[in-house]
């Protein structure tokens, strides 16, 4: 009995912490990924092929900008090992590091972005809806050279668990970002109405805003200024920087052998028709928010995992990582519930065209099962993170969504190999198939990591 009480009570303290990490930087993702929904709400009030446009233009930017956070995460465990052992002139030097990163990573994604209008124009869609497509893109290459240095401060603050600035400046940049789509996509307060592409410049001013905060946050507030992480700029360290893309580079594959598997359904059903794809992007993007509380979960134990690996205690890692999983899953089978009640209204809030309205009802079923399995894979990701633990992950991944997953999810939507095919339908089955393998085999890779650092420890 006494037993069960310890127990329950080591639970309750270190849920406790991993909430006072999470809940932050939850509410900062769910207002980053709250912008995109906010430009699909604008563009469904315009129109259908609006709608569409900019759920195809935002598939190109999300594989891009994942992959970029991916990359630039790889310099959050870093940071965490390197505060969680108490050397403060490192976690400056890597900073400085990650910066230099930066630079040559925007460029690499205006490019990425360019060939993206590209593959638009080669698609099987009305010339209005690529048009529209190609003008909501174009301001993206304002937001993608600062993407990657907004990134380098945020891994650095959340490396350090210093996570206030995500959930404040990210909470003050929804709020300017709905104020800015309203005017520019509608022409309001004297702007000229812009419609889909209103609602990229608003984009790319919030950004301007966010990397602002950022920086002077990292020389105004008490904790960074005690690190001084403008001093002695180091120079562009080759080594440094190839330590953040040996982490970086695994992480962001991962992140984009899942999420390149949701951006790339709509390029694939664009040939449906815009209803189709209209009624899609109303149910990912509301899944994309709901996801955010996973992700929120994965970063905490990221950060706590890399700070117990940095201080010599794998025990202390493992049973965030317990802790940190059941939580996941109770939450995850709380936004299935939500979905599922919330169905009709959500598809009725995003458009008024009944069509859209009844796919995207239909949709929300598959999204509740999907995030009942996705919420576990994902926070095991992350808890591999704090371990450095990538490439694993990463073969995971890849065979689960590309090797598993997406022939059974093609065949499905879009031949007759099965019978009648689904259509949009077909996809969604196959994410929630990858998320299942994704998850069974990611949470096996984390019981043998944490496993073996336990008894490396207990062989000294």
């Amino acid at each position: 009995m006494l037993s069960n009480h310890i127990k329950h009570s080591a639970f309750i303290k270190n849920a406790t912490l991993l909430w006072s990490l999470a809940g932050p930087l939850i509410l900062g993702q769910v207002a980053v990924v709250g912008m995109t929904v906010t430009d699909i709400y604008m563009a469904g009030q315009v129109g259908a092929d609006s709608l569409a446009a900019v759920q195809l233009g935002g598939s190109i930017w999300s594989i891009i900008n994942l992959i970029v956070i991916g990359i630039m995460i790889g310099n959050s465990p870093i940071i965490g090992n390197h505060w969680g052992a108490g050397n403060r002139h490192l976690v400056r030097f890597q900073f400085q590091q990650a910066l230099w990163l930066a630079v040559p990573v925007g460029l690499i994604v205006n490019c990425a972005i360019l060939f993206g209008i590209y593959i638009l124009g080669r698609l099987d869609i009305p010339y209005e809806v690529y048009d529209i497509g190609r003008r909501y893109l174009m301001p993206f290459l304002i937001t993608g050279l600062m993407f990657p240095a907004f990134f380098a401060f945020r891994s650095t603050f959340e490396g350090m668990g210093d996570i206030r600035p995500v959930m404040v400046f990210n909470g003050a940049a929804f709020f300017l970002n709905i104020a800015l789509d309203y005017a520019l996509v509608f022409g309001k307060f004297g702007l000229p109405a812009m419609g889909a592409e209103g609602a990229a410049w608003a984009t790319a001013i919030v950004m301007t805003f966010l990397l602002i905060c950022m920086a002077i946050y990292a020389q105004r507030s008490h904790t960074m200024r005690a690190l001084k992480l403008y001093s002695e700029f180091a120079r562009a360290n080759v080594a440094a920087i190839v330590n953040i893309l040996r982490l970086g580079v695994p992480i962001a594959l991962n992140i984009a052998a899942e999420i390149s598997f949701f951006a790339i359904i709509p390029l694939l059903i664009a040939h449906l028709g815009s209803d189709v794809v209209g009624a899609h992007a109303i149910a990912i993007n509301i899944d994309s928010l709901a996801f955010m509380i996973p992700l929120g979960m994965a970063q905490a134990l990221t950060i706590k995992v890399s700070h117990a690996e940095g201080a010599g205690d794998p025990r202390l890692a493992r049973r965030f990582c317990l802790v940190g999983f059941k939580l996941v899953f109770m939450l995850g089978l709380i936004m299935a519930a939500v979905k599922i009640s919330l169905r009709s209204d959500f598809a009725s809030w995003f458009s008024p065209d009944p069509n859209v309205q009844m796919i995207a009802t239909n949709l929300f079923f598959f999204a509740a099962a999907l995030g009942s399995v996705d919420c576990l894979q994902m926070a095991a990701s992350g808890a591999l993170r704090g371990y450095k633990d990538v490439r694993m992950p990463l073969l995971i991944q890849v065979v689960a969504f590309w090797g598993i997953a997406f022939p059974i999810a093609y065949s499905l939507a879009l031949t007759d190999f099965w019978g009648e095919p689904l259509g949009v339908y077909g996809f969604w089955i196959g994410t929630i198939i990858g998320a299942s393998c994704a998850g069974v085999g990611l949470i096996s890779r984390w019981n043998i990591v944490s496993r073996r650092r336990i008894q490396a420890l207990a062989t000294l």
